[in-house]
């Protein structure tokens, strides 16, 4: 939300800047009052050359406007900028966001959030930064990284969990892997979906098994429900929100979230009705409806879709996919004629704006796997299903790669989760059933807190093969499907070099790579 600083706010902030900024010491004037409740969680998101997304919670949960105080200088010293944002109150759960235009390209910002909540009342809430993207003819180097599945199968944040990072620096409690990932110093992040687990419990204790070492998992804070009500939805998005490094991570780099099927329930599609306990015969579509509201609160998604695309300087442009809201039912996933999962209007978008494309390259974030069969024989969740033929969801696949080949789109890379292992997959015509498409990678990651599970079998529709897996099953003797953290955690990172080689990481939770790939991009 973009509004002017109204007349009283002015009044009020004129009141504090004349004492406000010393230095980078921050003092409270007799006009404001500062609260001290625990630190608000902040971050920033769908990041543009010149623009960003700016959220925020207010934790008192009073009423009030979100306002934004920006600066390229982190001490706040020089030119600040104040923006005020939207109305917070029980209607968003006290989240609110402001949408910061006017920015200049590939420069790191500064903000603090306040919340006016009266008359001259005025109080401090969290701080964070941000760079932008550099403009679309700057080839500047990029770095992202990318994870999915957060607090799932009951392992939740743990203050006993220790490990020690590539760099020997010893990390413990809650979700380690946020301290790893900033030690890259991403430029942004991509959440892959699954990023909550609302149709999870997590009890206050849980055993972990002995091939993985034995003992028991302590649960700290719990969460002892499915979520059914908005508000228990609400409530997954705070549970890994009270985790510190989580919200430092936040604080420091921007994100683009998805959604896939746990941020709802387990391999969920439109019109399903859910019979098990707590469901107890809702529609999915009014379950999906609460989860979908509270994504939007607890996220910084510029917007009302999902679906959506953003370029980063000269080599990236980043493709964000909704394969939840438009698909066809997963029993119907062997369907010879085919089935949706993007939903027309979508397969369009993608389609028109992949033709569009100036960027060296075009990374698409599908949050389901292409190859990799997932789900029971009547519940085929993902693109394929395991048979040669191309049926159900590969229909609209193999209609997306030929465009893509016919149209001589070049450089396309495809990231995804969800299928709790790590992977590289590799896809060439010669192998394939279906043969009218360009060779391209497709990378997997997952969990970064959640159980490991696999591996999966690869549908052969598009020549599929696994150039790199690690997977409980993978290993000998073989390990058991659910293992906790750290056991077989992984997230991803991409590099772009000034050239336009790009450069994809698979790490495992302590920052070691796992796999490497340098890709050169096609003239």
């Amino acid at each position: 939300m973009k509004t002017r600083l109204n007349r009283r706010l002015f009044l009020a902030w004129s009141a504090i800047s004349a004492n406000l900024i010393l230095g980078s010491k921050w003092l409270e004037p007799a006009v404001a009052i500062f609260t001290s409740e625990q630190t608000d969680a902040v971050q920033s998101g769908d990041v543009t050359d010149t623009s960003a997304i700016i959220w925020a919670r207010n934790n008192s949960e009073r009423n009030a406007r979100l306002v934004v105080k920006l600066s390229r200088s982190p001490n706040f010293q020089g030119s600040v900028q104040t923006i005020a944002g939207s109305e917070v109150s029980i209607a968003t759960d006290y989240t609110g966001k402001v949408d910061i235009v006017g920015l200049r390209p590939n420069q790191i910002y500064y903000y603090r959030v306040f919340w006016e909540q009266g008359l001259f009342r005025i109080r401090r809430g969290g701080t964070g930064s941000f760079r932008t993207a550099p403009a679309p003819v700057q080839p500047h180097p990029v770095r992202f990284v990318w994870g999915a599945d957060l607090a799932g199968q009951g392992w939740g944040r743990n203050p006993n969990f220790k490990i020690t990072a590539y760099d020997g620096d010893v990390i413990q409690g809650g979700y380690l892997i946020f301290d790893v990932m900033r030690k890259l110093k991403p430029d942004f992040a991509i959440f892959a979906g699954d990023i909550i687990y609302a149709d999870n419990e997590i009890l206050p204790t849980k055993a972990i098994p002995a091939e993985v070492g034995g003992g028991t998992w302590v649960n700290s804070p719990t969460k002892n429900f499915k979520a059914v009500t908005l508000e228990e939805f609400r409530e997954n998005w705070k549970y890994n929100l009270g985790d510190e490094k989580f919200r430092r991570f936040l604080a420091e780099t921007p994100i683009y979230s998805q959604w896939d099927d746990h941020e709802t329930v387990n391999n969920w599609y439109p019109g399903q009705i859910l019979t098990a306990e707590p469901y107890n015969g809702l529609s999915a579509d009014v379950l999906a409806n609460r989860a979908k509201q509270a994504l939007f609160e607890y996220n910084p998604i510029r917007g009302k879709q999902i679906y959506r695309k953003y370029q980063y300087g000269k080599h990236i442009d980043l493709f964000l996919l909704d394969e939840r809201s438009y698909r066809g039912p997963n029993p119907e996933n062997s369907n010879p004629n085919g089935i949706e999962m993007l939903g027309q209007e979508q397969f369009e978008w993608l389609k028109q704006n992949l033709k569009a494309s100036q960027a060296t390259w075009k990374v698409i974030s599908s949050h389901d796997p292409l190859s990799i069969v997932t789900g029971g024989t009547s519940d085929r969740d993902a693109w394929g299903q395991g048979s040669p033929e191309v049926l159900g969801r590969e229909v609209q696949l193999s209609k997306l790669l030929k465009f893509i080949k016919d149209e001589r789109i070049k450089n396309i890379v495809v990231i995804t989760a969800d299928v709790h292992y790590p992977a590289a997959i590799s896809y060439e015509p010669e192998r394939a059933v279906f043969q009218d498409f360009n060779p391209f990678w497709e990378f997997v990651i997952g969990p970064i807190h959640a159980g490991a599970f696999g591996p999966n079998e690869l549908d052969p529709s598009f020549g599929s093969k696994y150039e790199f897996i690690s997977a409980p099953g993978t290993e000998t003797p073989q390990l058991p499907q659910n293992s906790p953290p750290p056991n077989f955690h992984s997230f991803g990172s991409a590099e772009v070099n000034r050239q336009g080689q790009l450069t994809v990481k698979i790490h495992d939770i302590t920052g070691k790579v796992l796999y490497e790939k340098v890709l050169e991009p096609e003239k």
